[in-house]
């Protein structure tokens, strides 16, 4: 809890930049705790010195001015990084002609709940951008997204504020829980994927069989 001790520190000296900042790297791209800023934020907001109306307002704000700086970094350079690092076993074209697909299918989704997932917050509208995902809908999630993240992590750290260990915990339980899930319909969308495959492939053989007859 000493983290959040530094934090709340220097959310008490330099107020509304830490939420607004911390929350603006990350969305662009930067690995940086965003999230705890947020819920820091809304700690501040239940102690007196900040308030919890324009922490909203400001890791809203910040959450997608920061989505769209990194949807249009990827949409400019996100194909030319890469090209340059093909060589590696993580950018070659299979892996990217997959996770295009994935992306055209399920952007919209991913954007959103991306949202709540400390990975993909920080790369998913890098990756709309590279996948050329159409902005207005890119927008429009990473809004609704945006807000609702904002509206719950805010009012997370106002009402648990007083009782920090247990904000730790509950932080920690739930990025774990969501891992689980968005791990589970990963499989899912998988295993339908290849059982698809297994069928189309079954039925194609059954056609190309010669009639006994």
């Amino acid at each position: 809890m000493e983290n959040f001790t530094y934090v709340i520190e220097l959310i008490k000296t330099y107020g509304y930049w830490v939420v607004g900042v911390g929350i603006f790297l990350e969305c662009m791209g930067v690995p940086f705790p965003g999230e705890t800023s947020l819920i820091l934020g809304g700690v501040a907001a239940s102690l007196g010195h900040l308030n919890l109306a324009l922490v909203i307002i400001i890791a809203s704000s910040a959450a997608v001015l920061g989505d769209n700086m990194g949807y249009f970094v990827g949409k400019k350079f996100g194909r030319k990084i890469i090209k340059k690092f093909e060589k590696f076993p993580l950018f070659h074209y299979k892996h990217i002609e997959r996770a295009e697909k994935f992306f055209k299918a399920h952007g919209n989704k991913t954007v959103f709940i991306g949202r709540f997932t400390a990975i993909l917050r920080t790369y998913s509208a890098l990756f709309a951008g590279i996948f050329d995902m159409h902005y207005s809908t890119f927008f429009f999630y990473n809004l609704t997204g945006g807000v609702l993240w904002s509206i719950i992590f805010g009012f997370v750290g106002y009402f648990i504020g007083n009782n920090l260990p247990l904000l730790g915990q509950i932080i920690t339980n739930f990025n774990l829980a969501f891992l689980i899930i968005v791990g589970l319909a990963v499989i899912l969308l998988l295993a339908r994927h290849f059982w698809k495959k297994r069928k189309e492939k079954a039925t194609t053989h059954h056609a190309a069989k010669p009639n006994q007859d």
